[in-house]
């Protein structure tokens, strides 16, 4: 099994759909279905050179979090993307900056170019132009119909609520998920003496497992193959059968709670499992998803408001479109 499985998440599907996915994990030591490109040199770019003071003066938004030469990032900058983040993220961030401290080089990296591209001239460049002029516009008619779209307030009411969670239960039903351990022993199909070898460990293992107070974790810790798993004393916490490769569905059904299955030979190697827990198959109550459901809500009715907004823009007036011009366009393009 793997532990690459991606959480859960709602959204509209449809009329209203609001459902939960969860995507696929593959075999290779797991029972779970599983740098922008550099551009290309030239000999007649120009060397890159330092960014221009001139050009890269840092913001008027408060102090710099970072500096690069002449080029900066605002602290406020990285507290408006902290505000983004849930709180566990957050925190998780706070304990190790590793990966905050990547995002705030590559921003200063994206500071620096735009500053050596400045120097450079390229703002003066005719397609750069339209390029940012096309941006502009994009940003403000999507800021601007967002505006208009909004739902009121108080959309969803409370009745509302009620009823689209009941036309829609069956798609917030949480299938019942199994919460399997397993020692994984690497034995590609092809190595003949791999296999054999693994076979007997496996028996010898499984025999070890169901002894008197055994202790399954232990064992996993010390002989699984899978690092991730293994690290966990082999649990892959709770899955629900669609995301165990189909060789295995049929053994974790079969196993009774607390139970070691017989090895299970598969393409990659072998897989002793154990089942040490289940959940039943359940609805969620309302009030656990009234959150996801309002939000799924206003996002819906907001999409419609602003098709029919355009819609009303384009049947206000005449439209007239110069066929003449159009071929004319085509023609200019050849």
């Amino acid at each position: 099994m793997s532990d690459k499985t991606m959480p859960r998440v709602l959204r509209v599907v449809g009329a209203l759909g609001v459902v939960l996915a969860a995507a696929a994990c593959g075999d290779k030591g797991s029972a779970q279905n599983d740098a922008p490109a550099k551009p290309a040199a030239s000999s007649s770019a120009p060397a890159p050179s330092k960014p221009a003071a001139q050009s890269t003066a840092a913001p008027a938004d408060g102090p710099a979090i970072a500096t690069l030469g002449a080029v900066s990032v605002p602290r406020s900058e990285i507290e408006n993307l902290l505000r983004t983040l849930p709180a566990a993220q957050r925190e998780q961030l706070k304990a190790d900056r590793s990966e905050l401290d990547r995002v705030i080089r590559a921003r200063l990296a994206e500071r620096a170019l735009v500053a050596e591209a400045n120097a450079q001239g390229w703002t003066e460049r005719e397609e750069i132009r339209l390029a940012v002029q096309a941006a502009q516009e994009q940003v403000v008619m999507r800021a601007y119909l967002d505006s208009v779209s909004q739902p009121a307030d108080d959309y969803p009411s409370e009745a509302e609520l009620q009823a689209a969670y009941d036309q829609n239960k069956d798609r917030f039903t949480q299938p019942a998920s199994y919460r399997v351990s397993q020692i994984y022993l690497a034995a590609p199909y092809g190595d003949a003496d791999a296999v054999a070898a693994a076979r007997k460990q496996a028996a010898d293992l499984v025999k070890r497992a169901n002894a008197p107070k055994a202790d399954f974790a232990a064992l996993a810790k010390e002989f699984s193959q899978d690092a991730n798993s293994a690290a966990r004393g082999g649990d892959n916490g709770f899955v629900p059968l669609p995301q165990l490769v189909p060789e295995l569905r049929g053994v974790v059904q079969g196993l009774k709670k607390g139970q070691v299955s017989a090895p299970v030979q598969m393409p990659g190697g072998i897989h002793i499992l154990k089942l040490v827990d289940v959940r039943d198959a359940r609805t969620p109550p309302l009030v656990e998803v009234q959150v996801q459901l309002r939000n799924a809500l206003r996002a819906q009715r907001q999409e419609q408001a602003a098709r029919a907004y355009l819609e009303g823009l384009v049947n206000a007036g005449t439209v007239s479109i110069d066929g003449k011009a159009v071929n004319e366009a085509f023609e200019a393009v050849k």
